[in-house]
């Protein structure tokens, strides 16, 4: 989702001051891991059909959407386990969840971006004003009125009731849902991207990868604090350069 300042010479938008969080959050990296568009059958007509890259969020509600020039995180997923806990200066790396995604090789993740954290916003309307005042349309995830979600025809239609419903109250359901889940959870964080690979030439992640770099495999439901050194380990065991 590209800016569209309204201005006629077109600016770059200006990134959000960094604000200054405790010295010991401020150095913290995540792993994080979504459902992409080409986890299912549906996804992947969706992308011949609509001409979407295979690892961007497959939900209604991209979750994070990396297609913005500034992706969010919001609490959709995850509620307060994660985006509440995230300070300015923070990277996440997300990966797609385990699978086989087109390669030779066994199930594996992809590293699909690295984002950093710039802003943190109280509530989906306060993000909301921020990027209006970029001249940026909203991201996907950000639940204000006139924000709509994405159609079912762009999506994975991964819901426990898509068997179920018809497509128009599928659609419905599924954005209610998140709808609660704002309300409840309002914390909105923007990033700027540090490094985003959207098709299938995104890096192989294997066990091995993740084993040398932190002694373990990483849980990403509730993802826990990584130190800077393994994280960035990780990243060059894997072939990736953060702008």
């Amino acid at each position: 989702m590209p800016c569209n300042p309204s201005n006629r010479r077109r600016k770059k938008p200006t990134p959000p001051k960094r604000q200054q969080p405790p010295s010991s959050d401020s150095s913290a990296c995540y792993i994080n891991t979504f459902t992409p568009l080409t986890a299912s059958a549906a996804g992947r007509a969706a992308m011949q059909a609509q001409a979407l890259p295979a690892f961007i969020d497959g939900s209604i509600r991209r979750e994070p959407d990396l297609e913005h020039v500034f992706p969010s995180i919001s609490c959709l997923c995850r509620g307060d386990k994660f985006a509440p806990r995230l300070r300015p200066n923070n990277l996440v790396a997300y990966m797609t969840k385990k699978g086989r995604y087109g390669a030779d090789v066994p199930r594996h993740w992809r590293l699909i971006a690295v984002l950093e954290v710039m802003h943190l916003f109280d509530s989906h309307e306060d993000a909301a004003a921020w990027y209006t005042a970029q001249g940026c349309s909203l991201p996907s995830n950000c639940m204000v009125d006139g924000n709509s979600p994405e159609p079912l025809v762009r999506s994975h239609r991964l819901h426990i009731d898509a068997k179920r419903l018809t497509d128009d109250r599928l659609l419905r359901t599924w954005d209610l849902g998140y709808r609660h889940r704002a309300r409840e959870f309002p914390r909105f964080v923007a990033c700027q991207k540090r490094h985003v690979t959207l098709g299938f030439d995104a890096p192989v992640v294997l066990d091995q990868h993740l084993l040398a770099a932190f002694g373990r495999i990483p849980g990403t439901h509730n993802p826990g604090k990584l130190s800077q050194d393994q994280f960035m380990r990780f990243l060059r065991s894997v072939g990736v350069k953060l702008k």
